[in-house]
């Protein structure tokens, strides 16, 4: 058996993010699987941009702080210790915002792992 132990502050952080992102399914070798950790300040967003994919289906495991998402059907407020999920094809955006109190840690599990599918969305105004 290949078994990995995988410590997120060992993994660098990937560039060019909105906030401080590891990669742990890469370095732990799995490939059927998206899981990334995710260390958001106040005002800073994990995704890109507010989004759908295609195929994947995702899920935020809050580890401590409140996570912030925003769906076309409201806001939602996901405490520590609580999951947000997202089937395919459902806009999210999950973000600290700029009034909280103290930063956000999440894991964030997507299956299948999907490269460049995020699809950008824009809500009706």
């Amino acid at each position: 058996m290949d078994y990995s132990v995988v410590d997120p502050d060992d993994l660098e952080y990937v560039d060019d993010r909105p906030c401080d992102l590891r990669r742990l399914s890469e370095a732990a070798g799995m490939d059927a699987v998206a899981i990334n950790r995710f260390d958001a300040e106040p005002g800073e967003q994990l995704p890109l941009a507010y989004h759908y994919h295609e195929t994947q289906e995702e899920a935020f495991v809050v580890l401590s702080g409140t996570l912030h998402v925003e769906t076309p059907d409201g806001d939602l407020e996901v405490p520590a210790g609580s999951l947000f999920a997202a089937p395919p094809e459902a806009p999210h955006r999950a973000y600290n915002p700029v009034d909280a109190d103290e930063p956000v840690s999440v894991v964030a599990i997507g299956a299948p792992p999907v490269s460049g599918d995020a699809v950008p969305y824009e809500p009706d105004e």
